[in-house]
């Protein structure tokens, strides 16, 4: 018996695998081929089919729409690449799942709704999911065809509380470790990428991309020079002007230009922002199988080091933001957030030392 849109691919064994195929679809089927059950698998696949069509050609009103609509923004299209690609799967997915819901449908309510709905795509899913939403639906919130903002109350999902901390902050000595392995394999350009990240701040897209000509001369006010680092950053498009850090100018002085950019791999090209973290993660694996480093560390951890780091220092959270090259000041706050947290664990610590040296000291006068 032939069924429409079912496809035969005999395999090496001689027996034969069913998929479904209409377009650019293309599910593989579960039922045995000739039986009533195929029939009804390919009807309810041609129904999913054109819901998904329907979905994909959203009118206007609708929340499809209005991620349509975003998704050829100029606001979607000042994003970095990276960023572009990953929101615009994630609009995709929206689309599919509700494009035809009606934007006065859409309340606080419904929002939340959402949320738990999408809940078990995981914490990292759900949030871009929802930032995603929030973007496409801002035009409508301000134009009030959605009467109240439904994004203004909502709790975000919260990270697992069993989940390791995405990007830790690496230590120092776990910086010097990296940097003297990467020297010692040969890979100067490696160590430099590890220098920028953690001395300069700079995002993984940055320190792929600096160019050498971002490296200048500046003068103090004194009319005295000192090296700068002036240069647009990768995703935010924000401005780097900034004096550079006098480890970071001892690191890139005593090793070589072998690019265009600051820092490059081992044949001497910039960095793609994939093997880039290879590098790092083999080398982070080299180092941790001898206790030097931890194990879960990133290229991203550098740069919050750097801000720990800042904030440790006193740094305003306007000074955090342009040294860091944020937009906002809102993840400088972050930053101040982890540095009182430790200096708050140390002072305690330090407390508790005092407390035992005391009780050791009249231990030994009883005798």
């Amino acid at each position: 018996m032939t069924v429409k849109y079912v496809q035969r691919i005999k395999r090496a064994d001689g027996h034969y695998d069913l998929y479904f195929r209409k377009g650019q679809h293309r599910f593989k089927l579960a039922s045995p081929d000739g039986s009533k059950e195929l029939e009804e698998e390919v009807e309810a696949l041609v129904a999913r089919v054109a819901k998904i069509a329907a979905a994909n050609t959203p009118t206007p009103g609708t929340v499809g729409g209005m991620v349509k609509k975003y998704l050829h923004s100029a606001d979607f299209l000042g994003l970095a690449a990276g960023t572009q690609i990953e929101y615009d799967r994630y609009g995709k997915e929206i689309i599919a799942d509700l494009g035809s819901v009606h934007l006065k449908d859409v309340t606080s309510a419904w929002v939340d709704a959402l949320r738990d709905e999408w809940r078990p795509r995981g914490y990292r899913a759900v949030s871009n999911l929802l930032q995603v939403l929030k973007n496409a639906l801002s035009p409508a919130i301000r134009n009030k065809a959605i009467k109240t903002d439904p994004f203004a109350n909502l709790e975000r999902i919260k990270r697992p509380h069993d989940s390791p901390e995405a990007n830790p902050a690496w230590d120092d000595a776990e910086v010097e470790a990296a940097i003297a392995l990467a020297l010692q394999r040969k890979q100067p350009g490696l160590a430099r990428a590890i220098g920028l990240g953690r001395w300069g701040g700079f995002r993984r897209s940055t320190v792929c991309a600096i160019p050498l000509n971002a490296l200048t001369t500046g003068y103090d006010d004194d009319g005295e020079p000192h090296p700068r680092i002036y240069w647009v950053t990768e995703k935010r498009k924000v401005l780097a002007n900034k004096r550079q850090d006098p480890r970071l100018t001892a690191l890139l002085t005593s090793t070589p230009n072998r690019a265009l950019t600051v820092a490059y791999n081992k044949d001497g090209q910039p960095w793609k922002k994939r093997a880039l973290n290879q590098a790092v993660t083999r080398l982070v694996d080299a180092l941790a199988k001898e206790g030097k480093t931890r194990p879960n560390l990133t290229i991203h951890g550098l740069r919050h080091a750097r801000g720990v780091e800042l904030a440790e220092a006193g740094a305003s959270d306007a000074e955090i933001m342009c040294q860091l090259e944020h937009a906002t000041e809102r993840t400088a706050k972050i930053y101040r957030e982890q540095a009182n947290r430790r200096k708050m664990a140390d002072s305690a610590q330090a407390k508790i030392d005092n407390v035992v040296q005391i009780r050791e000291r009249k231990k030994a006068a009883r005798g």
